[in-house]
């Protein structure tokens, strides 16, 4: 652990950073030949594309290996790291949700990098360095970004006379029209196991289930503004206008290939997910903003995406850090990255988003990134992730499906969380405030 006086620092809210470095990141591997082991699930070793990426690295700083080892994502990602501290054999670049970023800072797992990346700071606009600055210390380089949109089938919207719903009353009212035209097909499934997805909701109802004030912490998972879209979401369960179906499994796929459920409000990362288990249905949906809580309100949080960390006890920290600046911020990486179909943080890879042809799921929809960006630029809600998101994982999802399927109380399971949080955070030292 951290000592205490850092991890009352780390603690602050997420802070922008300023953009106005431009001096050059550094040249990677000055101290002679270094293999750099990189634990990564986006860029895979069988994958074309990931290997150009890593090639032309290669080619720019020849004495730098890079080693793709395939991980899974960041709950193993994050206890192997942890794991790998311990025994004090650590990779040299790890790929992490922005979730699970400050567990790790506090544990003292990862770098600050802040001196190692000021060259490539002009990179990435200042609301997508937050998602991993704390205390204006910086602990990742930003991959990928999930602006929040609503991906749907359009073909059938307009088969059954459903308007794409422009604020959250609106997709209930498209979940009702929807479910009586065909008793057999939903707006969308409820996965109760999507803590971020939740989180992202209250967000943009104006609650935060993780803020900090001064030197304490406050949690709001359980004040009125995030109780209020568990009745929403309750309500729709109990009137059946969602499916109650994990994502991703068998049965979700089989409904999203017949065309039983119609929509999915995630990341702009969604498009790339359905066209992996439902190709066919290429060319039949479409990406809006997201419905708003409050009509004229377009600010919404991000949700998802990923960023590279360098271990604590990595031994090429500095060719470490060097790669992960070039990979997330420079003009070319960020750029590169948009082959491995992710939607890049960096502001060049953002850039050319707005020519590039639209996901493989939606061809037929030219302003896709256009649509993407103007969220990017709705996207001022920020949204601080608590170093025990672990815990409200555990407390949250199973009982939220059980709840689901029993139709009991989702507040309830909302403030059974939020005691959940606040004493595990106690009993790890921490001051917690109303």
């Amino acid at each position: 652990m951290l000592t205490a006086a850092l991890a009352v620092a780390l603690a602050a809210s997420l802070a922008a950073c300023s953009s106005g470095d431009s001096a050059s990141p550094g040249t990677a591997s000055a101290n002679g030949p270094v293999t750099l082991e990189f634990w990564t699930w986006s860029l895979k070793g069988s994958d074309p594309a990931a290997k150009a990426i890593v090639d032309k690295y290669h080619q720019q700083h020849p004495n730098v290996t890079v080693k793709l080892s395939e991980v899974g994502g960041t709950a193993d990602t994050a206890s192997k790291l942890l794991a790998a501290d311990q025994a004090g054999d650590t990779p040299d670049v790890v790929q992490i949700e922005y979730r699970g970023v400050p567990a790790l800072v506090v544990a003292g797992a990862v770098k600050d990098i802040s001196a190692d990346v000021a060259g490539v700071k002009s990179g990435i606009a200042p609301n997508i360095w937050a998602l991993t600055t704390f205390n204006n210390q910086v602990y990742g380089v930003p991959q990928d970004i999930g602006p929040m949109v609503l991906t749907y089938r359009e073909d059938l919207f307009d088969k059954y006379g459903v308007e794409v719903p422009a604020t959250w009353a609106d997709y209930a009212k498209a979940a009702e029209q929807i479910h009586k035209k065909d008793p057999d097909a939903y707006i969308a499934s409820f996965s109760a196991a999507q803590l971020e997805f939740f989180a992202a909701q209250a967000a943009q109802a104006g609650a935060q289930w993780w803020s900090n004030d001064g030197n304490a912490w406050k949690v709001g998972i359980d004040s009125e503004p995030s109780l209020k879209t568990a009745d929403f979401w309750q309500d729709l369960v109990q009137r059946d206008l969602v499916k109650v179906e994990p994502l991703l499994t068998p049965e979700w796929n089989a409904q999203v290939n017949d065309g039983k459920i119609l929509s999915w409000a995630a990341g702009a990362w969604a498009p790339s997910v359905i066209q992996s288990v439902a190709p066919d249905t290429a060319g039949k949906w479409e990406a809006a903003p997201l419905p708003q809580w409050t009509a004229g309100d377009p600010a919404v949080p991000f949700l998802g995406g990923s960023a590279y960390l360098v271990p604590a006890k990595s031994k090429q920290a500095k060719e470490a850090a060097a790669f992960a600046a070039w990979l997330g911020a420079s003009d070319e990486g960020s750029k590169l990255l948009l082959d491995l179909d992710i939607f890049p943080g960096g502001n060049a890879g953002r850039q050319a988003t707005l020519t590039a042809e639209p996901p493989k799921l939606m061809p037929q929809q030219k302003d896709f990134y256009q649509v993407t960006e103007q969220v990017i630029k709705n996207t001022t809600i920020p949204v601080t992730w608590g170093p025990n998101v672990n815990v409200a994982q555990s407390a949250f999802g199973d009982a939220l499906n059980k709840a689901a399927l029993d139709k009991t109380s989702f507040r309830a399971v909302y403030q059974a969380t939020q005691q959940a949080v606040v004493a595990d955070l106690q009993k790890s030292g921490y001051t917690v405030t109303k």
